[in-house]
């Protein structure tokens, strides 16, 4: 308490003011209001798809770490070995392979069980791995093709 008055005259007791307006956001003080909540991180466009979205809504994740998807299955991995479970409470299947043939493979066979897959690839891993995609509509197995840009 602040004791504020003229010398002289009868002083009163106030209440001394907060600088801050709204409160503190992961430990940062605000001065205003943020408009998204939320945690707020600094992050590359590799760890925000693999970490922050694929890891959350997928079942299994298999990847050939090749560039310049080799941070993406790093950070699924990461995600798997933390013991964080996807929104619907289910734990991941991670799957490092040793070639593109045996990624795609591995992301056909999960898909066909009924898992929802990503694999994590370069477009020359696309291109690599082609042998793969023929007998994959066979099997009932759905795609949903995103490739990163190369380096």
């Amino acid at each position: 308490m602040k004791v504020r008055g003229v010398p002289g005259k009868h002083s009163r007791p106030t209440k001394a003011k907060s600088s801050a307006s709204v409160p503190q956001m992961d430990g940062y003080p605000s001065k205003t209001k943020p408009r998204y909540l939320g945690i707020r991180i600094t992050t590359n466009g590799n760890h925000l798809v693999s970490y922050h979205t694929e890891a959350r809504i997928t079942d299994g994740g298999v990847f050939y770490p090749i560039t310049p998807s080799t941070e993406m299955g790093e950070d699924y991995q990461l995600f798997d070995a933390e013991g964080s479970l996807n929104v619907l409470g289910q734990s991941k299947l991670a799957i490092e392979t040793e070639g593109e043939h045996a990624a795609q493979g591995g992301a056909i066979a999960l898909s066909t069980t009924g898992k929802r897959v990503v694999n994590f690839t370069s477009g020359q891993g696309i291109v690599y791995g082609l042998e793969q995609y023929y007998h994959a509509p066979g099997k009932l197995s759905t795609w949903c093709w995103r490739c990163p840009p190369g380096p």
